[in-house]
């Protein structure tokens, strides 16, 4: 049985698209690949303008620990490596290719042999030649992570919650990939060495849990946990919780606990790339907002321009106020929709002004809404306060830095302040200060030791 949290909330789930299996949509004239998709050191061009790549083929490395290789989702010539637009705004080195529409595939990459399919390093290798990276958003290169586990955790969950109004994404693979999906996370089980793996899903998806209950789940090492439907039930934190009643203190992370946490599209990825010898180079976005006549589940190629993925999914039906890379709870909104479509974007819900709930003169009202709904057991009517009055002290007292932005607080607030925006502001602005203050530090130094110098 589950264990339940502290806070949360109960939105309304909008989960419309989990009915309509995933489309395969037709891939665009030209892909633009970031050739950072992760986090961690960017990566270098493998690639010269020009060339001719395959479909799969590396086009982006560094050997850094923390990377994550990324590879050409289209077969056809290289047509520029140039600074483009990324989902999360920044302009990114990318490389731009012009479909041929042969999609001839590369064959670097083969199917794991029996022998190697039972090897924890030759799995966690393959993960990373192959670019998987945590697919539920967060983009943390899954080798690393994994093999930075091994030997300290007994506790391995997959998080198929997927607990964000509207995406359907893992839930469909669940339904369409079960037994690639159960081989993909026994994978993961062999990976870190462990004999049990536990799969956390939210009981909303109860004909998911019966589907792979019926594939004999233990064959693979698996037990199914179905869990209590509320949110943020995703968040790595509240799975540590909810499947081994451990903690995660603030300033911790899973392993801390003796737990890792990976991704249910994550698993599925790891399947491809070790069975079939695909690397990460397509995933399921689900595409709703009422902007669409209908949600809708779609197979898309990375670096696949936004405007061509709204194009598939049938236009729009009312003017976009609002694009969003994610959920609507903790998603990202995404200003130009010539950026290329990454790893991590699960969704991408686009909304009309008839869903802005913003108010121009937001109004605390001290109903303390916000304290019963963190997870996280901070205090939010403080924390907002204290980042307005830019008071750094009570800032780092009141544990700004610890809220990992699930938009809960903002969720329940009825005065609509816009709180969850205000600590992401809050948190950056803490990391300045740091940085600046370990500059001068730096500076004074360097300062001291070219003074001891001169006199000598």
């Amino acid at each position: 049985m589950p264990y339940k949290y502290y806070g949360g909330v109960h939105p309304d789930y909008a989960k419309t698209a989990s009915k309509s299996p995933v489309r395969t949509i037709a891939p665009p004239k030209e892909v633009v690949i970031p050739l950072i998709q992760h986090i961690g050191v960017p990566n270098k061009p493998t690639v010269s303008v020009g060339d001719v790549v395959k479909m799969g083929q590396l086009i982006g490395y560094d050997e850094a620990p923390v990377s994550a290789p990324v590879h050409a989702s289209v077969s056809g010539v290289v047509k520029a490596i140039e600074p483009r637009r990324h989902m999360l705004g920044d302009m990114i080195l990318s490389v731009v290719i012009e479909n041929d529409f042969k999609d001839t595939p590369c064959e670097d990459l083969v199917p794991l042999t029996e022998e190697q399919l039972n090897d924890p390093e030759a799995i966690i290798k393959r993960i990373r030649e192959a670019g998987v990276v945590g697919m539920g958003g967060a983009m943390f290169p899954t080798a690393f992570k994994i093999a930075g586990a091994r030997g300290k955790v007994d506790t391995v969950i997959i998080n198929g919650a997927e607990c964000e109004p509207y995406l359907s994404g893992d839930h469909r693979t669940m339904l369409e990939h079960p037994v690639e999906l159960m081989k993909g996370i026994e994978l993961i089980r062999k990976a870190h060495g462990l004999e049990k793996i536990l799969y956390g899903i939210e009981k909303n998806k109860q004909d998911a849990i019966d589907l792979l209950n019926s594939l004999e789940p233990e064959k693979y090492g698996i037990t199914i946990v179905p869990e209590e439907v509320k949110y943020p039930q995703g968040a790595e934190k509240m799975q540590v919780k909810a499947n081994t009643n451990r903690e995660v203190k603030p300033g911790g992370i899973p392993s801390g606990v003796g737990c890792n946490v990976v991704s249910t599209y994550t698993a599925y990825t790891i399947y491809r790339a070790c069975y079939e010898g695909m690397p990460s180079i397509e995933r399921v976005v689900t595409v709703g907002g009422d902007c669409f006549e209908k949600a809708s589940n779609l197979l898309v190629r990375f670096g696949t321009p936004l405007s061509h993925i709204f194009a598939e999914a049938g236009g729009f039906v009312k003017e976009p106020e609002r694009i969003c890379m994610g959920g609507p709870m903790m998603g990202i909104c995404v200003a130009d929709d010539s950026a290329g479509s990454v790893k991590g974007a699960s969704g991408l819900l686009v909304f009309s002004a008839d869903e802005n709930r913003e108010k121009e003169e937001p109004v605390c009202i001290r109903c303390g809404n916000c304290v019963l709904h963190c997870p996280m057991k901070l205090e939010p009517v403080f924390m907002y306060m204290y980042v307005k009055q830019q008071d750094f002290r009570k800032m780092e007292q009141y544990h700004v830095m610890d809220c990992f932005e699930c938009g809960s607080c903002s969720y329940g607030c009825p005065g609509r302040l816009p709180l969850t925006h205000t600590f992401k502001q809050g948190k950056a602005m803490l990391n300045a200060k740091k940085a600046a203050e370990k500059l001068r530090a730096q500076a004074a130094q360097k300062a001291a030791k070219a003074g001891k110098e001169a006199k000598a």
